[in-house]
């Protein structure tokens, strides 16, 4: 789902690896796009699905290669510094309606009661999330519904590899602060977080098992399906899906031509699969520049 999938933190997949011997058929599973720097080194790139089940799968034998090959792992954010009391008194600062504001006054009554619904079919009520600004209350759903269906932030991959990597002793390096990714929503226009909040309950509502679609399309690497499940998804809300998917990809495009593709280190980078598929992805980007990248 593609409100959902952002909101664990916050927004991206993988494709196919060929089966190795000759005649064998296509082995399905989560792949990896490469760049080969002329220095030998390499920038490997992984999507990551952000909640997962308990349980892994996803380790193919192409990963743990660019794992044990990096010398750096790249992420979108630093998730750990959200529990620090300068991001918690943030994040309660802009995520709460200003005295007087509630959802109820700024949603038309059509627009409440898709909510209300969607509310209720991820377990929780409209009351709790009344008094939220919009693009909270749209995290705050879509993350409880996620949970409700038994997917778990803490599996998910990245977090897993920066864990791994932490522990090995690799450097980790981020695209984006953690407060630049709250941002990324604080700033939206009231209008583009009603939409994001709208289009995430009617999602829950008419595509209950979308999160479920999402995992399959991933771990099959069928790159065209996690296109339409994460960034079409975001087509009712055109504001919310270039600030939190093209624009974000043109910055990482930069630093990564600029200064990963200059150097003698081999990157690892693992940010959500919406990032890496359709024509507004990393890897289009990258390879419209002229940019050479091995993969899908």
């Amino acid at each position: 789902m593609s409100v959902l999938t952002r909101a664990a933190g916050l927004a991206a997949a993988a494709l196919m690896t060929a089966g190795l011997a000759l005649g064998a058929a296509k082995k399905e599973e989560p792949a990896i796009w490469t760049i080969q720097k002329p220095n030998g080194t390499t920038v490997t790139f992984f999507g990551s699905v952000h909640l997962l089940p308990d349980g892994e799968g996803w380790r193919t034998k192409a990963l743990v290669d660019a794992y044990e090959a990096a010398d750096v792992i790249v992420l979108e954010t630093d998730l750990s510094v959200m529990g620090t009391s300068e991001m918690q008194s943030y994040l309660a600062k802009h995520s709460m309606n200003e005295p007087g504001i509630t959802l109820t006054k700024l949603l038309s009554a059509e627009q409440k009661a898709t909510v209300v619904k969607g509310a209720e079919a991820a377990g929780m009520s409209f009351a709790a999330m009344d008094a939220y600004q919009p693009w909270f209350a749209a995290l705050q759903m879509s993350v409880t519904y996620a949970l409700t269906q038994g997917f778990n932030p803490d599996q998910g991959v990245d977090k897993r590899i920066e864990s791994d990597g932490r522990s090995d002793g690799k450097a980790i390096a981020y695209f984006e602060k953690t407060r630049e990714q709250l941002d990324l929503f604080i700033d939206l226009p009231l209008d583009e977080q009603i939409a994001f909040l709208v289009l995430g309950a009617q999602e829950i509502l008419d595509r209950p098992d979308e999160l479920k679609k999402l995992i399959d399309a991933w771990s099959r690497g069928d790159v065209n399906e996690i296109d339409d499940l994460m960034n079409r998804g975001l087509e009712g809300s055109p504001g919310a899906a270039r600030a939190l998917l093209a624009d974000r990809n043109a910055r990482w495009v930069k630093v990564i031509r600029e200064f990963f593709l200059k150097d003698k280190n081999s990157y690892l980078i693992v940010v959500g699969a919406g990032h890496l598929a359709g024509d507004d992805s990393v890897i289009s980007m990258l390879r419209n520049e002229g940019v050479e990248v091995e993969g899908p």
